[in-house]
């Protein structure tokens, strides 16, 4: 990409091989979007000038007044990002030009657009930044008082986007609840206001993902335009999207301002979190695969992205929270035969915490301290014989939360969120510390690098189970309203303080399941729990909607290949369980002490075969051919980035026969026209003639391939991968 100024019509461009972004300044300074779409060759004459937009009440209602960074002031009712009261009462900001830098990193351009408002001293820095290669932008905006008196921030968006003008837009949204995230939800927004929001606290989601696509109602997999963007934030978010009387739609996405205010002292500044859009003219599929390069190449632990994903035995399927040193070391070895390579001690090692799934025994949050009775000699015992049968050793915490019977509570029952005079509203017995003070967060840090270097962790998964029911805090020495923001900037610095010091450290974000799915965490995970639930026919869904904006490879959390029978009751092959785990990041999600040997077996096979299959499916993109939302059959692609070999897999559930008896043959998408590929080692009829099974990429994506699988709880893997 590259960004640019063209001083003759005032323009800001920044310009990929695919998409175009416009901006430009007026004849007073204030700072307009032109354009957000496809790419164009002369983007400086998107719009001539906007020369019939004057700033007053009569302008704005008739014309779209598209303000860069809208704000709320009196030239426009549009939707706003900034809202800022000034010491004199004054909630009325207008921002004009006052200079501007282009620069370069090592993964692209920045452009910094600073506006001061006209009359208080007051300043927002607007931030772009590219990624190489990328049709995407990352924006947010750096808010400073520069005056002597305070200014109140009420609302503090991180940008807005304008896309196609018309009279409606159909938005996809994920949403749902534990267990149940990522439904993939089509809303239509004409004429009015459309918005989803989380006020939880401590993490963006389960209820909404901070995600959205726009297009004109008609976009699909493989074809139609889509604007689309998220938010790199994991805590209270607002997402709007409104089509005003211009019939100009417009989404903004920022923190959520509900509860929520921020003050700037004299000097001081609040930066918001990052907003990445783009735009594609080439359907869904193309969006995830520009969100896909953007997290393996620029968002992920880049030091850790391309290393193979290990796979997981936790304890918690055998002993759930009874685990104590003997039982640990017995479990390694099973561990290591069926296949493990990362051994995991889950929830359960610390004092006073029970394995009976009561309430009553949820205790001991924040005393994070080996169990004497459980672990005499502490956990290096357990890591030694880990690590000297080849594993990695890995340890759940939970280090956010306290619960009430624990030392930590008693020395300080003042880091607890709650309000002075009334009771505080626990779940599982246990309560959110106030992570916005800074003694609690050096608190958590020192425990962390504690049980790192004590316990020689190469794996670390971070729980979360509670959300923030009462934000206040008696003693806490800053602003109340500040909470919301502040507990996720620390998140983020404790996050960070790990990567730094532990490099090589593996880390699972974990929020009572997919609570933290966002970009907000990608710069830190390595793995993210998609969802608590590891049904076999809820995962069909759960994963393609998780896959909608995250990598595949991230999608852990329970047991990928699931116990039987499942949380349902139902009771599902192990075939179909394993080829289904085998779509994210593996693990054994059942209890391998009561396994059979001829059950062991076939486990083993099945991860054999999976860590064959891992270098590309870790490293992919992915396609729906047939989708679990609405088919009975699901059929995804993994392709590898370079487009030489990939995987179809093929599920079948709640099979009806009036509506599936006819089986369309599956066309592959992503691969070289041109190319040669060879069909490999598929044992269910392909209908072609073709000799040794090697197709070109045309007909593969336009003929298909066929395959006769019907019934319920049927699964098959095709692989396939260029012949040259």
């Amino acid at each position: 990409m590259s960004i640019y100024y063209v001083p003759d019509t005032k323009c800001f461009i920044i310009q990929s091989h695919a998409f175009s972004y416009v901006m430009e300044k007026d004849e007073k300074g204030v700072l307009h979007n032109i354009y957000t779409g496809k790419h164009l060759t002369d983007p400086e004459n998107a719009l001539c000038s906007l020369s019939h937009i004057t700033g007053n009440f009569r302008s704005a209602d008739v014309f779209p007044y598209r303000e860069e960074y809208p704000c709320k002031n009196s030239f426009t009712f549009d939707p706003y990002c900034l809202r800022a009261r000034f010491d004199d009462g004054t909630e009325d900001v207008r921002l004009i030009y006052k200079s501007h830098a282009i620069g370069k990193t090592k993964d692209g351009e920045t452009l910094t657009i600073t506006l001061r408002d006209s009359f208080y001293k007051f300043e927002v820095d607007l931030c772009y930044r590219t990624y190489t290669g990328l049709g995407v932008i990352s924006k947010n905006a750096v808010i400073r008082n520069c005056g002597e008196k305070s200014v109140t921030l009420c609302d503090f968006g991180s940008g807005a986007v304008y896309t196609f003008r018309g009279n409606k837009i159909r938005l996809l949204h994920l949403g749902g609840s534990w267990g149940a995230e990522y439904k993939k939800t089509y809303s239509q927004v004409e004429n009015g206001k459309f918005a989803i929001s989380n006020q939880r606290g401590t993490c963006a989601s389960h209820q909404h993902i901070p995600f959205f696509a726009a297009d004109g109602g008609t976009a699909n997999e493989k074809h139609g335009e889509i604007w689309y963007g998220l938010l790199h934030w994991s805590g209270n978010f607002k997402l709007e999207a409104e089509v005003n009387q211009c019939m100009c739609p417009t989404i903004t996405a920022g923190i959520n301002n509900e509860g929520c205010k921020y003050v700037l002292k004299c000097g001081e500044s609040f930066e918001t979190p990052l907003f990445t859009f783009g735009y594609t003219d080439g359907g869904y599929e193309k969006m995830r695969e520009t969100l896909y390069d953007l997290q393996y190449d620029f968002l992920a632990p880049q030091n850790r992205i391309k290393k193979p994903f290990p796979i997981i035995y936790n304890t918690w399927y055998p002993y759930e929270m009874d685990v104590n040193e003997e039982n640990c070391i017995y479990l390694v070895d099973k561990a290591k035969d069926a296949g493990a390579e990362l051994f995991v001690i889950d929830d359960g090692w610390f004092p006073d915490r029970c394995g009976d799934q009561n309430v009553s025994g949820l205790e001991g949050l924040g005393d994070w301290f080996c169990d004497k009775h459980k672990f005499p000699n502490g956990l290096a015992p357990v890591a030694d014989a880990v690590h000297k049968a080849g594993l990695l050793f890995g340890l759940w915490i939970e280090p956010e939360m306290v619960c009430e019977k624990t030392g930590l509570f008693n020395e300080h029952p003042e880091w607890v969120l709650g309000f002075e005079n009334r009771e505080p509203v626990k779940t599982r017995n246990q309560m959110v510390l106030n992570l916005a003070r800074t003694d609690v967060l050096e608190f958590i840090w020192d425990t962390l690098y504690r049980i790192i270097t004590e316990y020689k962790l190469d794996y670390l998964k971070w729980d979360m189970n509670s959300y923030i029911t009462a934000c206040g805090n008696a003693l806490f020495d800053g602003n109340q309203n500040e909470i919301p923001v502040r507990y996720i900037n620390n998140l983020y610095e404790l996050f960070g303080r790990m990567n730094k010091a532990f490099p090589k450290l593996l880390i699972e974000v974990c929020a009572a399941g997919g609570g933290r799915s966002d970009y907000g965490m990608l710069p830190y995970a390595d793995r993210i729990n998609r969802s608590d639930n590891a049904d076999p026919v809820d995962v069909l869904r759960l994963h393609e909607g998780f896959c909608e904006f995250l990598l595949p490879r991230f999608a852990g959390g329970a047991g990928n290949i699931a116990k039987n029978p499942s949380m349902h009751g139902r009771n599902v092959p192990l075939d179909y369980r394993a080829k289904l785990g085998m779509t994210g990041s593996m693990s054994i999600g059942m209890n391998i002490l009561k396994m059979t040997k001829q059950e062991l077996d076939e486990l083993k096979n099945y991860l054999d075969e999976y860590k064959n299959m891992r270098n590309v499916t870790q490293n992919s993109y992915f396609y729906v051919l047939s989708s679990a939302f609405e088919n009975h059959v699901t059929a995804w692609e993994y392709l590898s980035r370079d487009r030489r070999k990939g995987y179809l897999f093929i599920f079948c559930h709640g099979w009806v026969r009036s509506e599936d008896i006819i089986l369309y043959p599956y066309r592959l998408r992503g691969l070289e026209e041109n190319r040669k590929y060879r069909v490999n080692g598929y044992s269910i009829p392909f209908n072609s003639k073709a000799q040794n099974g090697v197709f070109s990429g045309s007909v593969l994506m336009n003929c298909g391939i066929s395959a006769d699988l019907r019934g319920d709880y049927r699964a098959a893997i095709i692989d396939f991968e260029a012949a040259d």
